[in-house]
């Protein structure tokens, strides 16, 4: 009797393991992972905020709360506010250039070419390589003394140019580097957004006697609107978030002339150790780009609704004939 007592008990159990065994099989890959990005990412994250709203400089002295002290300076200081605007203006003229020299690949990509995989391996190759082995190449042509570009300058009977004293020139190699970083993973993207358009629609517009640019105007750009959000938002992310580039290029010379507010919080921080200064930075930083997201996010849907023509619900031929042969029946 124990016995059959037991079974029926586990019977039950075993079908609630089973009815949620995805949920349980979720969990144990999931909470991992989740468990290490607190501790290496979503604690320090949230430490960092905190210490916006504190006066610490130095580790060796004592925290006091100074409210939002930490922000009224940041605005007030022209230091933090020029950089915040070299970081707006800087990562969206990065993210215009690097999402149309993207498609322009994607569009290379995507031709019938012999090699081609071998084409877009050579694309990629630049995202996935160390930021500080490329820059340090990006140095070796722009050297004063004896960088590449110099040499060729020099045999040319041309005067040297000293790049790190050039706030023009800076700003200029900062944008060519993050292009050149950032095209081969925004080709990808437009490439699998240009796989994905059906091409029973372009094979309509032929025959509707669409030329290329019709083309690519009516039935492709229509057709990557999804993957365009997607992919401008994350470029204008990373972008407004540039900082190994210009630490290693320019270590934001002249005079501080091309400092992105990323690489002032990292003076702050690991410089000058003022951890009040970088953690109000870091929220500010944080909250501009969650509210640009949400704007271009909201933009871009209703847009999405405008373009979209809303669709008139059927009426079944059942449903209008039922009140007739009702009252018909009444009638009779």
């Amino acid at each position: 009797m124990e016995n059959a007592g037991l079974r029926e008990r586990k019977i039950p159990l075993q079908r609630r393991l089973g009815r949620h065994k995805d949920a349980l099989i979720a969990a144990v890959i999931l909470v991992p992972m989740f468990l290490v990005w607190l501790v290496v990412s979503g604690f320090p994250t949230l430490f960092g905020f905190v210490l916006g709203f504190f006066e610490w400089v130095g580790l060796a002295d004592t925290p006091n709360f100074i409210w939002f002290d930490n922000f009224i300076s940041f605005f007030n200081n022209p230091v933090y506010t020029d950089a915040l605007w070299r970081s707006i203006w800087l990562g969206g003229l990065v993210t215009v250039i690097t999402l149309g020299a993207g498609f322009f690949a994607a569009l290379l990509m995507n031709m019938p070419l012999f090699g081609k995989g071998f084409y877009r391996s050579i694309w990629y190759i630049p995202a996935i390589t160390a930021t500080v082995a490329t820059t340090q190449v990006f140095n070796i042509f722009l050297d004063s003394n004896n960088g590449v570009i110099n040499n060729i300058l020099k045999a040319m009977g041309k005067e040297p140019i000293v790049w790190q004293y050039s706030v023009g020139w800076g700003i200029f190699w900062i944008v060519v580097y993050s292009v050149w970083k950032g095209v081969g993973g925004a080709a990808l993207i437009w490439l699998a957004g240009l796989q994905s358009v059906d091409l029973s629609l372009y094979e309509a517009a032929e025959i509707d006697g669409a030329g290329r640019w019709n083309k690519l105007r009516y039935v492709t750009l229509p057709g990557l609107k999804p993957i365009a959000t997607y992919i401008v938002i994350t470029n204008l992310i990373g972008a407004i978030q540039i900082y190994e580039q210009v630490l290693f290029i320019t270590n934001g010379g002249p005079y501080g002339q091309t400092e992105v507010l990323v690489f002032r919080i990292y003076r702050d921080g690991f410089w000058d150790f003022n951890l009040g200064m970088a953690g109000a930075s870091s929220l500010i930083m944080a909250l501009i780009v969650i509210v640009v997201t949400v704007l271009y996010y909201n933009w871009s849907t209703k847009s999405d609704r405008r373009t979209t023509i809303p669709l008139k619900p059927v009426k079944s031929a059942g449903k209008e004939a039922l009140p007739h042969a009702q009252s018909t029946k009444r009638q009779g």
